[in-house]
């Protein structure tokens, strides 16, 4: 009986949810100069001749993988769209993507809002950058 009551748990138990692993690498970017460029925060020690380059590895289950991907897909649907039907495009949706190319476009869209928030931060007069929009 006991044997019997162990198995009907051990079927009752959830399954446990695969992960995978996000690495964030940079490499190439020249050491930092020994002094803060302007705009640095003056509560953070500069970290003059730092080195910026390296990993990091996150660990996501496949889940919240999907979940990012979902919102990548919803967030950047005109930049996939346009990366596989470029204009003028005649083929009707849906349009064929992998994940990596939408993780991608969740990628490029973060570089490309950090350089544009920064172009307009540091202008004199200092403007503040525009606000993010999350869809």
């Amino acid at each position: 009986m006991k044997k019997l009551l162990l198995a009907a748990l051990l079927l009752l138990l959830p399954v446990s949810a695969q992960a995978g692993t996000l690495t964030v690498t940079t490499a190439g970017f020249a050491a930092l100069p020994a002094t803060a460029p302007a705009g640095w925060p003056t509560n953070l020690k500069w970290p003059g001749g730092g080195a910026v380059n390296g990993s990091k590895s996150y660990t996501i289950s496949d889940a919240d993988y999907q979940q990012m991907l979902v919102w990548a897909a919803n967030a950047n649907n005109a930049q996939v769209v346009a990366a596989v039907c470029p204009a003028p495009c005649t083929t009707p949706p849906p349009y064929t993507v992998t994940g990596l190319q939408v993780l991608v476009s969740l990628v490029q869209n973060w570089v490309n809002g950090m350089i544009q928030a920064v172009s307009v931060q540091f202008t004199t007069p200092a403007q503040p950058p525009p606000p993010i929009v999350i869809q």
